[in-house]
């Protein structure tokens, strides 16, 4: 049995040693050369190669963003041309906005990316932006936009507590939306960019991905997320099992074109080094490009988008179901927030009171394009914005 096991162990390196050469070539065209060169611009591949000024080249594409939207609002018609039309309201939206140390023009990008969209809707969506800043007028972009879409000055007290004062200003959106009566509220931060086709794309995601058509009703969840952070989509422990699952399917696709080519039975030694050959070639792409983007390559098409259970983090973009955002906003009155306790923790625990469900819908929905925060003064680290779409 002992020389039975030797003698095919080296027919297995003898298999090896003959195709060892195509496959190292292999190997080094599509490691050292092809995936360096896709995929040195993606912040979460292997592969990411840091640029001189990774913020000037930031600063860049938001100015380019901001002429977009300034040239936009520059050739629109008056409010009154789309807004109060006599129909059903499907989705009240609201921008939560404040002022920031430097005038990014978020909110400016985010509302001309949503208001066409809102009006091609014709009357079945509406937006309302919420000017949280105590000093109304500091907010250049929610001046400016008062003249084309509805800008709802907060009165709330000033408080030295940014994590209460979100809260707050939350429950001041769900509230200022819950007042169209409309089936869904959606509530995006200023720093969230909205696809270009939202609106459908949401629609398509609740009449189609939704989960637990047998089990359970749809309207049994609390909110559906429209974004979670790329830097926390990659491969981790949780993720291993897909890894194994796309070795073993790269493997034998590999098995099975290599017996299709040579219509012939080959050794078993022969496939197992096929198939492992192979198997790793297709976990190291998959590692090295980084989850992260090919999470965004279904962005190609709604067909391609899931809903999985969602985390506690993250409310750039979230839609709720209007009695559920009723709630919400009574309940987020009757809890203070705070750094131990953030806002995105305190809606969780309200799905979990409620006995709802949480949902996230993936790819993202929003890009998140805030390189300076609102809360602080801090700034997010880069490689969160080299992605493989652009915003």
């Amino acid at each position: 049995m002992g020389r039975l096991h030797r003698r095919r162990f080296s027919q297995l390196l003898a298999f090896c040693r003959r195709n060892g050469l195509y496959v190292a070539g292999i190997y080094i065209l599509t490691f050292v050369l092809v995936l360096p060169l896709l995929c040195h611009k993606l912040g979460f591949s292997t592969y990411f190669n840091k640029p001189k000024e990774p913020y000037d080249c930031l600063e860049a594409e938001n100015e380019e963003r901001t002429e977009k939207a300034k040239n936009f609002f520059e050739s629109l018609k008056p409010r009154a041309t789309w807004e109060d039309q006599a129909k059903p309201i499907e989705f009240s939206i609201v921008v939560l906005t404040a002022h920031r140390g430097s005038n990014t023009h978020y909110s400016l990008q985010v509302a001309s990316r949503l208001l066409p969209q809102v009006m091609d809707d014709e009357g079945r969506s509406v937006i309302t932006i919420l000017n949280s800043d105590p000093q109304p007028g500091l907010n250049e972009d929610a001046v400016y936009l008062s003249r084309f879409i509805t800008v709802i000055n907060s009165t709330l007290p000033v408080t030295s507590a940014s994590r209460s004062r979100e809260k707050e200003d939350y429950v001041v959106g769900l509230e200022t939306a819950l007042q169209h009566n409309s089936t869904y509220v959606l509530m995006i931060e200023d720093d969230a960019l909205p696809s270009k086709h939202l609106l459908n794309h949401v629609r398509f995601v609740l009449k189609h991905k939704m989960p637990g058509k047998l089990l359970k009703s749809r309207s049994d969840w609390a909110f559906l997320k429209l974004y979670y952070p790329e830097k926390w989509q990659g491969f981790g422990w949780p993720e291993l099992p897909e890894l194994i699952i796309i070795g073993i399917l790269g493997g034998s696709c590999a098995v099975w074109l290599h017996l299709r080519m040579r219509n012939t039975t080959r050794r078993r030694q022969s496939l197992i080094c096929t198939f492992t050959v192979w198997a790793v070639y297709v976990v190291l792409i998959v590692y090295t490009v980084g989850r992260a983007h090919w999470i965004e390559l279904r962005k190609l098409s709604p067909f391609m988008y899931s809903v999985v259970k969602a985390p506690g983090c993250c409310t750039p973009g979230v839609l709720y179901q209007r009695s559920h955002a009723s709630d919400l906003a009574k309940f987020l009155k009757s809890v203070q927030c705070s750094e131990a306790y953030p806002m995105d923790v305190a809606i969780d625990d309200f799905a979990n009171k409620m006995n709802l469900e949480r949902y996230l819908v993936m790819p993202n929905m929003v890009s998140h394009i805030g390189v300076h925060s609102s809360v602080g003064s801090s700034m997010k680290h880069f490689t969160e914005f080299y992605l493989m779409f652009k915003p």
